[in-house]
This record gives C-alpha cells, structure tokens and sequence, in this order.
C-alpha cells in the first residue's frame, strides 16, 4: 500500500496542497518554513485515527478560527480486508497514474483507491477521521483506529528509541506475534504482587494503623481492613516497559543515529509494505552510514520468500548536501511556498533532460538547498565571487549566506543556461554570468528569462580573466601576474606567453618584470592566462593559471581592492550588477 495523492488545506502553514507523491522514496528540499516538516505532520495524522486527539490554535491556517483543516489520502495497493464490501468496498474510487488523478468512479486501468480524510473541528480542535468519495450521500463513515493500526505510517524522528520497545505505537509493538506484550506484563504484575505480599510487611503496620484511624475520624467506608501492598498500574509500567536489550544494556540507549538506523532497518524488513517518515534523515550519522540507509530505503532488504525485495514508500525531509548527492534526480521533490500555496515539484525535468539534471545533482548538489543561485561558467567564477564575498563582508555587506545565495559551476555557457532554466522552474531564483568569447544557444537564453532568470554577459568576447587583464589598473595586473607564478611556477607563466599568439615568442623574466601597460600586452597576458593548447588532435589541455576554485578566490580578493576606482569599467558594473542581484 501506498500514497497516490495528497490534497492538504487550511493547515498550519498551508493553505492548499496537491501532490502526487511516488511510491518510493520523496526526499523534500527546500527553503527553512516552506512546510516540508508540516506534510510530513499530515501524513502522520491522516491515517493515524486517535480517540480524543485535539489540535491548537496553530493547527488553523494563520491561526484563524475561521479556517477548516482538511488532510486527503488517496491510498492504493491497498489490503484486502479495507477493500471488502463490509468495510470500505462501497466507497472506492480509481487512481489514474498516467493521469496523476483521482477519479471518483473507478475507470478502466484505474487502480483501486481509497481516501482517509481528516478534518479538525475548529470550535472543539477535535480531529476525525472518515473515508471520502463525492458519491457518498449523508453522514460519510468513520474509518476507524482498529483499520487504522495495519496502514498507520512509522515516523523516525529526532528520538528514535521508543521504538525499541514494545509499546503501543513503536515498530516492535507493530511487529509482535504471539502472546501480546500487555497480557505477559498483567501477569508479571499479579506475581509481583503476590511476591511482595507473601514477604515481610511489618514496618508499615504504623502507618497503617494511623491511616485506618484517620479513615475511621472521617468516616471512609472499610471494607477488609488497611494493609500494604504492591500497585503497580498502567502509568508505571505498561507495554513499553518491556525493550530490547544487549545483554543487560538497553538498546534504547544507543546513540540517536544508530536507534534510526535500527529502527528504519525493522520496520521496513517485514513482508508487508510500509509507509515511512523520516525528518532530517541525517541527523546523526556519517556520510557512508547516510548512503548506507538511503540505499536500504529505495531497495529494500530481500525477504526470504518474497521475491523481489518488497519496496517501501518513504517521505524524508533533509538539508545535507550528501543526502542530495546520493539520490535519484526523481526522488528528489523541491517544496515551495508561496502565501500558503504549497508546490511540491520533482526535480527531474518532465520533457527529457532527466540525464543533464542527474549530473547537476551529482556535481552540485548543494545547490539544491539553497534558494536563490548564482551560475558561473565556470570553477574560477565561483572562487572569484567566494573572494569578493569575503570582503564584502568585512565591509558590513550582508554575505551571500545570509541572502540565500550560493555560486555554483554552471560548466560552460550552455551547460550553465539549462541549468538555470531548469532550476527557476524547479521555484529557485537565478542569476547565470555569461562569457561572450563562446557562443552560447540564444533560444536557451530566452527560455532562461522568460522563465524568470537573469544574465548578465562579460562583453567584447570575454571571459572572466580577460575582462579583469582588461580593466584593472595596472599595478593590479603586476598584482595578478606574481600570484600566477607563485601558484603555477615561472615555467608555465613564461611558456604560457610563448605559444599566446598575440605576442613575442622570446619572453623570459626579466622582459616580464619590466613589461609597460599597453592594450596589446593586456590581451597577450589574457590569452596566456586561460591558453589551451591542443596536443592531439580535436584534443586540448586546459594550460590555465586560474581554473581552479581557490586561485579563482584569491583573484577576487585581489581585484576587489581596486573596484572604486575604476566604476565605469565593464568589469566594475557588470559585478554591481551581480551584488544589486545578491541584494534584492
């Protein structure tokens, strides 16, 4: 069984949502209040039924009592004793996957489905629980908590240890077969009783005595007579009394990754499929134990008798980059908020791409979690914004962290222009920098902006080093000259402008050193900075002094204390534009 659609309104922070979630694995990401952890709330409430449970005022969309919470769960592959006539088989409806839609009457190649509503009471803040079709005509009917139990979702939360132990709620209680836990701990109660009463009782006869008296004063009805004895009652020690141990340690007290490790490893290895909540999925644990669980999330574990492995369906939230990195591009669901609408996208493209946006999510997978990026070309824009950032900083300018901001390798023009498109469509905002030295696809450019996104351009077929060789004061040319030495060594400098084909070929260091400020020797170190040389043939190896993220940061450091005072250079405006950007 497993979740087809999810239709939430008026709760909490969402006003509407409709989702059709897969049935696998949903990791949400996004931006901090955009109600990821809230879905997760919903699920957890919509199919599990409580005697009595009340909300609170924050239940109600914007705390208004005005506002009716509804919670819809459209259910398929569902178990065969939901679906007979006697219980639920009157009020089923179809699911069309091809569709993502819910069809009140079953079509032909809909699957059969059921919807659990819940809705909480705004005067009483009382929830109930009932199934839902428009066909229904009078009081719907409830479904209940005894169906409930067989469907109800895990959630794997901060706190996982409850779960190993054999209370009424917790995984092992769920799994237990046999003599229920409540029955043994009644009798293990009984023969404690009956232990204590057989032992010696009298240091209580004087309190006894004085109570019996007092009783008596008042005239509180007696029965038998007073005496001590053993009350152990449902409070102290009920079901979840009874835990699993190593040796005499309970495992309740293994470190907070490692009882969700446990924990996701029992619920989901039993031969029936489950529906799995996990928020911050890698709270706790390292990198490789993070891969570990992920990969056991979207296989399963085989199942002796069960062929193949039963697969779950699992929602998580999360905001580790590692998480990002190892998952399907169509797992992972960008959640939006907007004044309460609710958007909840797959971040695989819907019209092909699929492979692109999969190796966006490999090589930058931090992007993901950021809300607004700033596309570079290439590794040495984003060390340069990162040095510039710096800075700004110690200036008092907000960073590029606080405004949401992060810069990311767009690899190359294109590459760069379809993975902003692909992202503002995914609700990121995006600004991509573009060289001009390479041509890049106008029909993706419009796309980008009418998507949303913005560009700015590096002009008269520039890229980032040859716009900085072009504008900066000389002195700052020196500058960047002797930190290309110092990283790449005085071979590679000088041989560099040996084969650049705008300019002498008998350069040596001492030339260099005493090299004028010229145009033509601006472009000569420009075309030796970024040379690619061309060994094989259709073969070129990248010679570059800067195409690397930390020397791309100490270029930005380095040019950043010479932009007041060349404003109206193209470099200057063109990084004013970028910060107004950062800044909006």
């Amino acid at each position: 069984m497993y979740i087809a659609h999810i239709s939430i309104s008026e709760f909490r922070g969402i006003k509407s949502l409709d989702w059709s979630p897969s049935p696998s694995v949903n990791c949400m990401i996004g931006p901090g209040d955009s109600c990821k952890t809230t879905i997760l709330d919903a699920i957890e409430i919509g199919l599990s039924p409580r005697f009595g449970y009340t909300g609170s005022d924050p239940d109600l969309f914007g705390c208004d009592p005005s506002s009716r919470p509804e919670i819809c769960l459209t259910l398929v592959d569902l178990p065969d004793e939901l679906i007979m006539e006697q219980k639920y088989g009157l009020y089923l409806r179809g699911w069309n996957e091809s569709d993502k839609k819910v069809n009140d009457e079953k079509a032909d190649g809909d699957q059969t489905a059921l919807t659990v509503k819940a809705l909480l009471d705004p005067e009483t803040l009382e929830w109930r629980w009932e199934v839902f079709n428009e066909r229904l005509e009078g009081e719907p009917p409830r479904f209940g908590f005894k169906d409930a139990k067989s469907i109800a979702p895990n959630r794997l939360g901060e706190y996982a240890d409850r779960h190993l132990t054999w209370g009424r709620n917790s995984v092992l209680g769920r799994l237990e077969k046999g003599p229920n836990a409540s029955e043994l701990l009644a009798s293990s109660v009984r023969q404690a009783k009956a232990s204590f009463a057989a032992g010696d009782r009298t240091s209580f006869d004087d309190v006894v005595k004085l109570t019996e008296k007092v009783g008596a004063d008042f005239l509180v009805p007696k029965a038998q007579g007073y005496e001590a004895q053993l009350d152990i009652h449902a409070g102290m020690l009920a079901s979840g009394a009874v835990s699993l141990h190593d040796g005499n340690m309970p495992l309740r007290t293994l470190g907070s990754g490692s009882s969700r490790l446990m924990v996701a490893g029992v619920q989901n290895s039993g031969p029936k499929q489950n529906i799995t909540l996990v928020d911050e999925l890698e709270l706790g644990l390292e990198p490789h134990r993070i891969m570990r669980l992920l990969r056991f999330l979207r296989s399963g574990f085989p199942q002796e008798g069960y062929a193949p492995p039963i697969l779950h369906q699992t929602f998580l939230t999360t905001h580790s980059p590692v998480v990002v990195c190892e998952l399907d591009v169509a797992e992972l669901f960008c959640v939006r908020n907007s004044a309460g609408s609710v958007a909840v996208n797959c971040a695989r493209p819907i019209e092909g791409q699929a492979e692109m946006a999969q190796r966006h999510v490999r090589s930058n997978p931090h992007a993901f979690l950021a809300p607004r990026l700033l596309i570079g070309e290439g590794r040495t824009e984003v060390g340069f914004w990162r040095g510039l950032d710096d800075l700004w900083c110690v200036e008092d300018k907000e960073s590029f962290a606080y405004q949401g901001v992060v810069a990311i390798d767009g690899g190359g023009n294109d590459n760069a222009v379809k993975l902003g498109l692909h992202m503002q469509k995914l609700g990121y905002s995006c600004f991509a920098l573009l060289d001009t030295d390479v041509d890049v696809s106008e029909a993706n450019k419009q796309k980008f902006k009418d998507a949303g996104g913005q560009v700015a351009e590096w002009i008269d077929d520039c890229d980032i080093e040859r716009r900085i060789f072009l504008d900066v004061p000389w002195a700052i040319v020196r500058e960047i000259v002797d930190y290309a030495l110092k990283v790449v060594g005085e071979g590679r400098v000088l041989n560099n402008l040996r084969l650049a084909d705008t300019g002498p070929a008998d350069i040596d260091r001492a030339t260099l050193d005493t090299l004028a400020d010229s145009e033509a020797n601006r472009k000569w170190l420009a075309s030796a900075a970024t040379l690619k040389v061309e060994n094989k043939p259709g073969i070129k190896e990248d010679r570059s002094w800067f195409k690397d993220m930390t020397r791309g940061e100490q270029l930005g450091k380095i040019v950043f204390g010479c932009l007041q005072d060349i404003p109206e250079t193209p470099l200057a405006k063109t990084i004013n534009e970028v910060r107004q950007w950062v800044d909006a």
